[in-house]
């Protein structure tokens, strides 16, 4: 498949390339094309409005530009509270393990698209984004690494601040339930009244949490209403639509049966089939993001369009749009899921 971000088609080995249709990725550009203090912020784009034509810039991963000009913020940890102040909130979750490739790599050069165009889909700027990586908290150094929530270009210094190379240490499964309890516990996003996804990136996870491990990296005690993984989910997913992107890792494929119990598992886990959105190509995570937005608020039809718009002109695009359409089917059946309740507070709730 492509390597392109879907804006150009590549014609000659120095990136250059021409230019087709705009549908709104010019808008998440723009912020790269302005790196320096002050620079001109995107306005708000009404779900309706077609944003004016620009050229895109060279072809480049977004994550090395945003490091180019921004200083890098140490490698994040998870012992501090949250609270998010927007009416739409996305959290996203991606394992960083070895299991993963490069697929975490590929993931974040592309992520720094992912606000500009969310607004677009939401029709409003009123949004903050949390990011989180995760490893194996048994054995890895940076093992539950958490961000604080941002708007626009501000989340570029986060994405770079990351370590994206956790080991994991062998034993078939990761730690997001640690992710999950920290959410649940530490995170409050109860000002968003419109959306409030969690989208999670793993491939595999642990049946129970253990308290030493909630105490080294979260600095919590465990509450013992919350040892197993499925009442952790079960209790975020009441508060939150969570939502794991699934790869089918070459480390999987290699161990059948290992992948056999995954998928069940997670059905089992978010109580749901639809909650489970396939990945097969990480080069596609923003577009599978943006459908999967759309698809929550009634808008795969425009998505779609804009989608094909964007893909059918490049070397692969009719590839890539199956693919994002493939990962969202699902979710297009119409069968998305709105927790009851506000979003998630500080304190564990007393379900």
């Amino acid at each position: 498949m492509s390597g392109a971000f879907g804006w150009i088609r590549n014609n000659d080995s120095n990136g250059a390339g021409t230019q087709h249709t705009n549908t709104g990725f010019v808008d998440a550009i723009q912020p790269y094309q302005h790196p320096q203090p002050g620079a001109p912020r995107v306005t708000h784009i009404g779900r309706s409005q077609t944003p004016p034509p620009a050229q895109p810039p060279p072809r480049a991963s977004f994550a090395q530009a945003a490091a180019s000009v921004i200083a890098r913020l140490p490698i994040p940890t998870a012992l501090h509270m949250l609270k998010s102040t927007a009416a739409n909130v996305l959290i996203l979750a991606t394992d960083v393990t070895g299991s993963m490739g490069e697929n975490p790599k590929e993931i974040f050069a592309r992520l720094p698209l992912l606000y500009e165009l969310a607004c677009q889909y939401l029709g409003s700027r009123d949004t903050e984004i949390l990011f989180i990586c995760f490893g194996d908290a048994r054995t890895d150094t940076h093992a539950v690494q958490v961000a604080h929530f941002g708007r626009g270009p501000e989340l570029d210094p986060m994405l770079t601040s990351f370590s994206l190379s956790c080991g994991g240490g062998g034993q078939g499964s990761e730690t997001p339930e640690l992710v999950a309890y920290y959410l649940l516990t530490q995170v409050d996003t109860s000002s968003a009244r419109n959306l409030n996804p969690c989208f999670i990136i793993y491939v595999a996870c642990c049946e129970t949490l253990r308290s030493d491990l909630v105490q080294e990296w979260l600095g919590l005690t465990l509450n013992p209403a919350f040892t197993q993984a499925v009442d952790v989910f079960t209790a975020l997913s009441r508060r939150m639509n969570v939502m794991t992107l699934l790869f089918d890792t070459g480390a999987y494929r290699s161990e059948p049966r290992k992948h056999q119990r995954i998928r069940p598992y997670w059905e089992e886990v978010l109580r749901s089939k639809e909650a489970i959105v396939p990945m097969e190509d990480p080069r596609r995570i923003v577009d599978v993001l943006l459908g999967t937005i759309a698809v929550m608020t009634g808008q795969l039809d425009l998505f779609t369009s804009h989608l094909q718009s964007r893909q059918l002109p490049t070397a692969h695009g009719a590839a890539n749009v199956q693919a994002v359409l493939k990962s969202i089917a699902l979710l297009g059946a119409g069968s998305v899921s709105t927790p009851t309740g506000p979003g998630t507070k500080s304190l564990l709730p007393d379900d």
